[in-house]
């Protein structure tokens, strides 16, 4: 099954930035996040198999840090090799973060055959997809205006982490482990 570890967020910070985009339409096509779905992804994995689960649970628990507060400083984007930004993102700052992530990923690679994303880690709330950008130039321009003009830095303490299982619509929760 195809699965994530993530980070829930709390309701003030789902409802700050779920309806932050406002992109005309003339600009791009986004496939926007809703609310209830945003958490920041620390692990995907590609393929697990059922009895990989109790390890997963059982490496987490063993990298699970304390309480660690993590800070939103603005909206940027990922770009795909044609330099079209096809990702919108709220950026998520914090060195506990970037240290369990790198730990958790240590102890993951002990458990045999199990396949995960070992992208560099770049912590971050995804706000949409872009599906289609009309005027690149202009989307930017918006993503600067909207961090000039209506983005509040917040902050958040992370006290767990969520395992789901995920098909490529839904996502449904295995196990939180709280720390």
């Amino acid at each position: 099954m195809r699965a994530f570890l993530a980070l829930n967020l709390n309701k003030e910070i789902k409802n700050k930035y779920s309806d932050i985009l406002r992109i005309n339409e003339n600009t791009a096509e986004l496939k926007k996040v809703s609310k209830n779905k945003m958490h920041i992804t620390l692990v995907f994995f590609d393929n697990i198999k059922e009895e990989q689960i109790e390890l997963i649970k059982e490496k987490v628990i063993n990298s699970s840090p304390a309480p660690f507060n993590i800070n939103f400083e603005n909206i940027s984007y990922f770009t795909n090799k044609f330099k079209d930004i096809n990702v919108i993102f709220v950026k998520a700052v914090s060195e506990e973060l970037e240290s369990y992530v790198k730990t958790l990923r240590e102890n993951l690679n002990n458990i045999e055959n199990l396949k995960y994303d070992k992208k560099d880690f770049k912590s971050h709330i995804t706000l949409a997809r872009v599906k289609r950008v009309y005027d690149n130039k202009k989307l930017k321009e918006k993503i600067e205006e909207i961090n000039d003009l209506d983005f509040t830095p917040l902050s958040f303490t992370a006290h767990s982490i969520t395992l789901y299982s995920s098909d490529f619509v839904n996502y449904t929760e295995i196990v939180t482990i709280n720390f």
